[in-house]
């Protein structure tokens, strides 16, 4: 019996480390993983493949001394395909002012950096951009 758990464990163990990691900054709330919503981390354990990530890009600016204001986006969908089994890390452009998080808004994209440097900028799709990507797929 101990063999057999032991066996267990050391596939588990196989299993979990030939996959992905992505992390994010505390600017994007990770809404939903490959359709499963109500996922709330800042670290994901991908699957190598295709992968779709939902996030809502959130920031608070202060205006003045005594107001602030949120800036929010619409759900943002990253789609990646993860080929190898590595810790990604995600960055956001410098986003100093309200200004700035309209303009990240309006034209969405991070930079995916890996363990060993090497960077990829990804756009983030609008739900009508990710519709039309799965659209002219078939």
């Amino acid at each position: 019996m101990k063999k057999f758990i032991s066996v267990i464990a050391l596939s588990l163990a196989s299993f979990t480390s030939m996959a992905a990691s992505v992390s994010f900054p505390e600017s994007l709330e990770v809404r939903g993983v490959n359709g499963l919503n109500n996922v709330d981390s800042r670290y994901l354990q991908l699957e190598d493949g295709q992968n779709l990530i939902e996030l809502q890009y959130r920031d608070l600016f202060e205006s003045n001394a005594d107001d602030s204001n949120w800036v929010r986006s619409e759900p943002l969908y990253l789609y990646i395909d993860l080929e190898t089994a590595a810790n990604y890390k995600a960055i956001t452009p410098s986003i100093l002012s309200e200004e700035d998080a309209y303009q990240f808004i309006d034209s969405p994209y991070i930079k995916l950096t890996d363990d060993s440097g090497s960077e990829k900028q990804v756009a983030l799709m609008t739900h009508s951009q990710l519709m039309a990507k799965i659209l002219l797929q078939k």
